[in-house]
């Protein structure tokens, strides 16, 4: 037996010692645990057990218990109480350590930047409904958690909340959506039709990866740079051998080639506050670094690309405190933006 779920469920105030909001689903494990430890107690008896709830909010769990959960609860007429007339220990109380009840936090703080869809609705009530349902055992509370923990990303844009919301929907029913497209450097937009196949966020931007049927190959379109969205009725068959991952590893950052593109070494020369950013964090899956002196002021940056246009930037980015020792063109790029920027 499985617990179904209900979204039209919302969590109901009451006060507990540590001056918390409990849900409803909080009461119904409760009432569980109670009648399987004590059986034939009436609601009346179960409300003031469970503190500051009325009989009628416990007549309430208790008939979702029955309807709603399927499980055998029964009214004894003589005894003038409710019992289990079968096993419940498929229903046990959720038990989570503090340890997964931060996991579930990061998780929520995760979704934050798709704030205003309708996913991350969903990934925020159900996180919360576990949350509450977890036994007074666990104290460390949702709030505090708060206070103590952020994470900092770029969201969607207000204008893109529906966009972002329709294309997860052509995304997931695999259906062909046509829209007009800005590029960076074009000076009018241009009407694409494309079969979506990923929307992910991509050096703190959002993006839709789809196979443009115009141009006959992959491409990548930024949410922002996209109006007139529409989700065409033409359903199409996902390419089985596509994957993301590779897709977009051929590429530093946002670009990505295609799999005839030829890649080549990239090695960089990183020394002091720029050597220590760069050993800290994953900037490409193919990368590796060579420390070059113990105290880790100066270090060998090495990764498989097949474009250089973006890692560029990323070695301009770091001044005088970036190297680059192959390749020769991308050392040629380099110095020629560096020699453009001095004009200017």
């Amino acid at each position: 037996m499985s617990v179904k779920a209900y979204p039209h469920l919302r969590p109901e105030p009451r006060s507990s010692r540590a001056g918390t909001r409990r849900s409803m689903i909080w009461r119904v494990h409760e009432i569980i645990k109670h009648l399987q430890a004590r059986p034939f107690q009436s609601a009346g008896a179960l409300a003031k057990v469970i503190e500051s709830v009325s009989t009628k909010t416990i007549l309430r769990d208790l008939k979702f218990i029955q309807e709603a959960l399927e499980l055998p609860l029964k009214y004894h007429e003589k005894k003038h109480g409710y019992h289990f007339t079968g096993p419940v220990s498929e229903f046990a109380p959720m038990q989570l350590t503090k340890g997964e009840l931060v996991a579930l936090f990061v998780a929520e703080k995760a979704v934050e930047p798709l704030k205003g869809t309708r996913l991350h609705k969903l990934v925020h009530e159900s996180l919360h409904k576990i949350a509450e349902a977890c036994p007074e055992s666990v104290s460390l509370q949702w709030q505090d958690l708060d206070e103590a923990f952020s994470m900092k990303a770029s969201g969607v844009l207000k204008s893109d909340v529906s966009v972002f919301s329709q294309l997860m929907d052509a995304v997931l029913g695999h259906r062909e959506v046509s829209f007009d497209y800005q590029k960076l450097e074009g000076r009018s937009k241009e009407t694409r039709r494309v079969q979506p196949y990923h929307v992910g966020q991509l050096q703190n931007g959002w993006y839709l990866i789809g196979h443009d049927l115009d141009r006959r190959e992959m491409r990548k379109f930024a949410l922002q740079r996209l109006s007139g969205l529409t989700i065409l009725k033409t359903r199409f068959e996902r390419e089985a051998k596509f994957s993301v991952r590779d897709y977009l590893s051929s590429g530093f950052g946002v670009w990505s080639y295609g799999p005839e593109a030829q890649r080549c070494e990239v090695r960089i020369r990183f020394t002091g506050w720029a050597a220590r950013v760069v050993a800290e964090r994953h900037w490409h899956a193919s990368q590796s670094i060579t420390p070059l002196k113990e105290d880790g002021s100066e270090i060998e940056f090495r990764a498989e690309l097949a474009g250089l246009e973006e890692i560029t930037r990323w070695v301009l980015g770091h001044g005088r405190h970036a190297e680059v020792l192959a390749p020769a063109k991308l050392r040629n790029a380099v110095q020629a933006e560096a020699r453009a920027m001095l004009k200017s």
